[in-house]
């Protein structure tokens, strides 16, 4: 767990900074205690749509560090996220959705 949390930090540190890229780590409390950091770089973009590719690492539900690409729809009061990646053993997909306040 300690080694996915410290790889995923450490390509949240290195990403080159540029202005069309995001990186973050969190640690949630569900239970269980678990932490998840990501980098990702726009690589196309039209008005409020954008396509990136990231890294992401996580503890749970097992320790994983995965590509991925999202589809992202970012308006002005809401946004909306596809997800779809690859670990080293499998596939995983995510949907996410927000309003801003």
């Amino acid at each position: 767990m300690r080694q996915v949390l410290l790889t995923a930090l450490l390509l949240t540190l290195t990403v080159p900074a540029s202005a069309n890229g995001r990186a973050a780590c969190r640690v949630v409390y569900g239970p269980p205690l678990w932490g998840v950091c990501y980098a990702e770089q726009v690589v196309w973009s039209a008005g409020p749509l954008e396509v990136a590719l990231g890294v992401e690492g996580r503890t749970w539900p097992e320790g994983s560090v995965s590509a991925y690409t999202l589809l992202g729809l970012y308006m002005p009061g809401w946004w909306a996220t596809v997800e779809v990646g690859r670990g080293l053993d499998s596939w995983r997909w995510a949907i996410g959705a927000g309003w801003r306040w």
